[in-house]
């Protein structure tokens, strides 16, 4: 999705945990402007060491928000990050969007941070003009493939490749930590999550993501680690599903897991209605944190939408709406995988993002306080940013019939992605926990160890721990300790370009946390393979 404001943004600090080799990531959230919102109705209307990153959340527009340097001397960098892409990708100084007033008028986007080269004493040109990349909403991003420093929470990879965008429709560059197989590529390299076990700052290509409550000021990414406290009961895990190239060759190349069975509770006491999918087989479904809402096939979305008394606004919008209203005890529950539950309650799903503009919303909408569906019509899904070439390979198996389970899935589940043991890791997220209990991943492991979280959901609401408006600084900071000493890294995130990047590193860090974006699935080959 662009990075737009239809939600709420967050800005986050940092916070080691108290184990060793371990940091965690506490989100602060701001509020948008109301003319955001009402904008953003209109444009829709007319069309082994411990690494932390700190990171803003613009719900709506699709992202989580990290700081990071490029370059020697460092180039402050924003970028959205990414589980859905492999690429990372800066946008250059001189970039057509950065320097035409009439393209970012036509876009509504402008550049947030951008990269020179020439001011750069490391970088080195990879490939001259072979970094391009679409996506189905009708953004992308082209230019050179370059190599340079990167540094992130006080980590630093040397001669990182990623792109340079000398044209692009995105203001914001792109953090890409999925497969190297879904670069936009041919020619695969080491991306950064390969290159951060390379050079030995993280044991195992894992990590774990925790978006928490919508309304919470709380969430983590830890990459390397699993936090038990974070989620409830066991850790179920299953197989991330394969691709077929074009020769018929087998691979991994996007997170992606099988969607067995879809539940809807009305909350009006009757009978659960499932949810029919297609041919009643499974389906497959994409974990990307970096879509905001979650989308799925036009005829499992109506059988939804009918089940739950939700509203197509085809004629104006095109978003589905539903009673802000409606019964407490709303709730939609999945099943993934063989035996991995996770029930979203209405707390999460059912997205109050319009209060005081509600004579914004067309009137043919039939409540009188209409909230935003967090689960959308893929067919209508205009703004989602999942690539062409994702999309394609998806449905060249699936027969289009495939889910993007974003956001409004992923905060209540805690998910582990194991991209060296080709797994994921799923349980009901303990929302709003203030306490963490983190285990390393080992390079030893051969899978996702056997995990149990806390017995029961947190009932407390996490404090605030900073920020104030968008523009600003935004969260705090955080210290750390543990038997190997630690330290403290404070980095400020934001999508406004005017917000510094500040990094403050101490030593020993283990497991670098982060958190994810906007979806950018660029994986080759052609099918998805039911594992």
């Amino acid at each position: 999705m662009r990075t737009g404001s239809v939600l709420e943004s967050l800005a986050l600090f940092v916070a080691t945990t108290s184990a060793a080799n371990v940091v965690e990531i506490g989100i602060n959230r701001i509020r948008p402007s109301q003319e955001g919102l009402a904008n953003t109705l209109r444009s829709r209307a007319s069309s082994p060491s411990t690494y932390i990153e700190t990171l803003v959340n613009n719900v709506t527009g699709g992202g989580y928000y990290a700081s990071v340097n490029v370059g020697t001397p460092p180039q402050p960098q924003v970028l959205v990050i990414d589980t859905g892409s492999s690429d990372v990708w800066v946008i250059a100084s001189d970039a057509d969007l950065c320097t035409s007033s009439a393209l970012q008028h036509k876009y509504r986007d402008t550049c947030s941070h951008t990269y020179d080269s020439s001011k750069s004493s490391t970088y080195k040109l990879v490939s001259s003009e072979g970094f391009d990349i679409s996506y189905l909403d009708g953004t992308g991003s082209s230019g050179d493939y370059i190599a340079d420093t990167f540094e992130i929470g006080g980590a630093s990879i040397k001669s990182l490749q990623m792109g340079l965008a000398s044209q692009t429709i995105r203001g914001t560059g792109i953090m890409g930590i999925s497969y190297s197989a879904s670069e936009s590529t041919l020619d695969t390299y080491p991306n950064l999550i390969d290159q951060f076990q390379e050079q030995g700052l993280i044991a195992t290509k894992a990590y774990s993501l925790y978006l928490n409550d919508f309304r919470s000021d709380s969430g983590s990414i830890l990459f390397g680690g699993v936090d038990k406290d974070k989620f409830i009961g066991n850790l179920t895990t299953m197989p991330i599903l394969q691709t077929k190239s074009s020769n018929g060759t087998a691979g991994h190349s996007v997170l992606a897991v099988a969607l067995n069975s879809m539940t809807a509770d009305p909350g009006t006491g009757k009978n659960k209605n499932p949810v029919s999918l297609p041919s009643g087989q499974p389906l497959p479904a994409i974990l990307d944190s970096g879509t905001t809402l979650s989308y799925l096939p036009s005829s499992v979305a109506s059988s939804l939408f009918n089940a739950i008394g939700a509203y197509t606004d085809d004629l104006v919008t095109g978003y589905t709406f539903i009673d802000c209203d409606g019964p407490d005890s709303l709730s939609l529950t999945l099943q993934l995988g063989q035996a991995a539950t996770i029930e979203l309650p209405k707390s999460q799903i059912v997205l109050d993002v319009f209060q005081g503009m509600q004579s914004q919303i067309p009137s043919n909408v039939p409540f009188s306080n209409a909230c935003l569906f967090g689960f959308q019509d893929i067919g209508t899904a205009s703004s989602s940013s999942l690539s062409v070439i994702a999309a394609n390979n998806i449905a060249a198996t699936s027969g289009s019939s495939y889910a993007l389970l974003g956001d409004t899935f992923l905060r209540s589940s805690y998910v582990v992605y194991d991209l060296t043991n080709n797994e994921v890791g799923l349980a009901q997220a303990n929302l709003n926990s203030t306490s963490s209990n983190v285990v390393e991943l080992q390079a030893s492991d051969v899978g996702i160890p056997t995990l149990t979280g806390v017995t029961a959901q947190q009932t407390t609401s996490t404090s605030s721990s900073g920020g104030s408006g968008s523009g600003g600084s935004g969260g705090g900071s955080g210290t750390t300790s543990g038997s190997d000493g630690g330290g403290t890294v404070t980095v400020t995130a934001s999508p406004n370009s005017n917000v510094a990047t500040g990094l403050v590193s101490g030593p020993n860090y283990g497991v670098l946390a982060a958190a994810g974006a906007a979806c950018l699935a660029s994986f080759l080959g052609g099918a998805m393979v039911m594992a």
